[in-house]
């Protein structure tokens, strides 16, 4: 039948008389349009006589049946029955658009050999992937089941690409487009995967190549069964590559819809969409729901609360006031941890110790690794977004196999975060010097070796760096500097002052003090007692409330029971001073009166001293203070000096820094209500600290009578 129509074709191109080639035309027209018919059966007859009977003709002549099984044959009838002018294209016309999407596919190792040329050129403009689909693999599942189903699914792909492209191709089978969705149900009963490929591809149309690789995979799905389901990549290159067309841009298409396709699939080298769920896809395309303020968020917390494992002493840096607000908030009774994702600049971590109350219980953790920033660390915000995305879905899913696939993602995606984290590892920054400036700051950086947790930190603190016998050795060497001092107030000076070694358990300054009255270093004076040479029998709040001395060498004898005291030889008198020495002799202290030094350590504010030396003076009946000396200590770190007093920075105003330090003298100054009221006159500046030390004459208790 193939032959027959050659010939009647060439045969009708030599007709002259232009009526006689249009019946003919019309005929041959008529012939392959029943020719296409899968339910008709062709004759063809020749009537050689009118003297014979068209019966006895038709009984001489063998039946033929006409078939079309040679793709280039289908190629012209269809390319016949679509296009009216189709006879007229000349091959060579369009040899060169041929040849460059040739150059195309063989340049990316899409196709190989050299028939393809011949292929093109026969099914021009059409792919020959594209009619091998419709009028091979199509047919073999059944068809379409409209009339005419291939002719008008060809038909409906030329209206859409008639004025876009030189060569359609698979991909021009646009899920977007109704009436394509419509007849692609036809291989599709239940329409479940049609729809889901739509929606998906919708929300994936983001490289411009994905609608087309989709809508070439759903083809191939389609018409395709067991292994032959599916594209394979040759399938897919030939039906997106243009000559214009970058092949990275293909990759990264291609590796989209494999990572963010609910049901797109890759299995035995075929690339085909399946209404199982893609559960990995769905999570990866989830997780560009979740934003990447949400995602750092999630990572600072896991940092925190699971992986070193403290919520209410520990903040993660995010800026200098905020976690100084955030460090604010926590108990000062002991150590308060900042977590920092990346190495902190001198000027934040000076600014970061300037002003918080104890400043030296905080412990600044950064990042072993220099070049480590957990904030912009591209592995882990896409672990925490898919590590959210799963959660999500799963708990949204009533699948029992879905929900466990999500569990097991988003359970893998945490370990890789926790890992990661942990082999970031963390540096202690202690405090040796701190200055008035960033610049005169000098911190070191103390490897923690593979601490990660709250609990691993503390340890290698207390036993590495600031064990007990640290603090007390520390402690003798300030011993003068703190006589008559209160215990309470040593533990709060080495709580705040920077560069002392750092107190890390609540006890740890008083079992240094321990230590040294044990070993006779210093002396602890109590009412219940004074200690010198043994461990004070003292509870934590009445040694917190003793007074540190010199090392004595004996207790304080207790008084005797009352007794009858025996009678005592009459004191003589002390010798007249000389009249010829020029004067009396200056009068020397009361017998028995004590001189006593009183140290009060930094308050805020005139306030604050006030009621510390209400304090330290309480109980002390008759005492005269004799001299007081205060220290007003002002530091400000860069900034603007107009906030400033006028006194101190006179008429500067602008960015800059201030350190003074006032001392004042007052002599004879008085009883304790004398020195509240000194305290009270002191000059207010606002932010410095306030301290005092007094020269207390006590006298002696009066002698008990018998």
């Amino acid at each position: 039948m193939v032959l027959v129509l050659d010939e009647l074709e060439r045969g009708i191109q030599f007709i002259s008389d232009p009526a006689t080639q249009a019946q003919n035309i019309a005929f041959l027209q008529m012939l392959s349009e029943w020719s296409n018919r899968e339910d008709q059966v062709t004759l063809l007859a020749s009537i050689y006589s009118d003297q014979q009977e068209p019966g006895s003709t038709l009984k001489r002549v063998s039946h033929c049946r006409i078939r079309f099984e040679h793709a280039a044959d289908k190629a012209r009838v269809v390319l016949h029955r679509l296009f009216e002018n189709f006879l007229d294209l000349k091959p060579e016309s369009v040899r060169p658009t041929v040849d460059s999407y040739l150059a195309a596919w063989r340049r990316h190792d899409g196709v190989r050999g050299e028939e393809w040329a011949a292929k093109l050129s026969e099914s021009f403009p059409f792919s020959p992937d594209l009619l091998e689909v419709v009028l091979e693999r199509v047919p073999a599942r059944g068809g379409f089941q409209n009339v005419r189903g291939a002719l008008g699914f060809l038909a409906r792909l030329v209206k859409l690409t008639h004025q876009k492209t030189d060569l359609i191709t698979p991909a021009h089978a646009d899920l977007g487009d109704q009436e394509v969705a419509i007849r692609l149900g036809d291989l599709d009963p239940s329409g479940d995967l049609v729809r889901r490929t739509r929606e998906n591809l919708k929300e994936l149309n983001a490289s411009p190549l994905v609608p087309g690789l989709g809508a070439t995979a759903m083809l191939y799905t389609l018409s395709g069964t067991g292994k032959d389901r599916g594209a394979t990549r040759e399938h897919l290159l030939r039906a997106v590559t243009t000559p214009a067309t970058n092949i990275n841009d293909f990759e990264q298409a291609l590796l989209v819809l494999q990572r963010y396709g609910s049901y797109f699939h890759f299995q035995e080298g075929h690339y085909f969409f399946d209404q199982e769920e893609n559960a990995e896809a769905k999570v990866e395309f989830r997780s560009l729901m979740v934003n990447e303020p949400r995602a750092k968020g999630y990572l600072l917390k896991i940092w925190r609360d699971e992986l070193f494992r403290e919520q209410q002493a520990a903040v993660v840096f995010t800026d200098v006031e905020e976690t100084q607000e955030g460090l604010k908030a926590m108990d000062k009774g002991r150590l308060r941890f900042v977590l920092s994702p990346r190495r902190l600049k001198p000027e934040e971590r000076h600014l970061l110790y300037y002003g918080p109350e104890e400043r030296n219980q905080i412990i600044l953790l950064e990042p072993k690794d220099a070049g480590f920033d957990i904030l912009s660390h591209r592995d882990l915000i896409k672990w925490a977004q898919r590590n959210l995305a799963a959660s999500e879905l799963l708990g949204n899913s009533q699948d029992a196999a879905r929900k466990a696939e999500y569990e097991r993602l988003a359970r893998e995606d945490h370990k890789n975060i926790l890992e990661t984290l942990r082999r970031a590892g963390l540096i202690y920054l202690r405090v040796e010097r701190y200055g008035s400036k960033a610049e005169e700051d000098e911190f070191v950086e103390e490897s923690l070796g593979n601490s990660t947790s709250k609990e691993d930190v503390v340890s290698r603190l207390s036993q590495d760096f600031y064990p007990t016998p640290l603090i007390a050795e520390d402690l003798a060497t300030r011993l003068a500097d703190y006589k008559g001092v209160t215990i309470k107030d040593v533990d709060r000076d080495y709580r705040t002052l920077l560069g002392r070694p750092v107190p890390t358990h609540v006890s740890s300054v008083f079992k240094a003090v321990r230590q040294l009255c044990k070993e006779g270093k210093l002396g602890v004076r109590h009412q219940s007692g004074d200690f010198s040479g043994k461990e004070p029998d003292l509870t934590e709040s009445e040694l917190a409330n003793a007074t540190l001395d010199a090392p004595f060498e004996r207790l304080r004898p207790t008084p005797p029971p009352m007794t009858t005291p025996l009678p005592q030889e009459p004191t003589p008198e002390p010798p007249s001073p000389n009249p010829g020495s020029g004067g009396a002799l200056p009068s020397p202290e009361p017998p028995g009166d004590q001189v006593e030094e009183i140290s009060v350590p930094a308050q805020a504010g005139p306030g604050g001293l006030r009621q510390a030396l209400a304090q330290r003076l309480q109980g002390k009946e008759g005492a005269k203070v004799r001299r007081a000396r205060f220290t007003i200590f002002l530091e400000h770190a860069t900034g603007d000096l107009s906030n400033l007093p006028a006194s101190l920075r006179g008429s500067l105003s602008g960015s800059g820094a201030l350190t003074a330090e006032i001392r004042i003298t007052k002599e004879e100054v008085g009883g304790k209500g004398e020195v509240e009221q000194l305290a009270e006159r002191l000059p207010n500046v606002a932010g410095a600290m306030y301290s005092a030390r007094l020269e207390v004459l006590v006298p002696a208790p009066a002698p008990v009578e018998g």
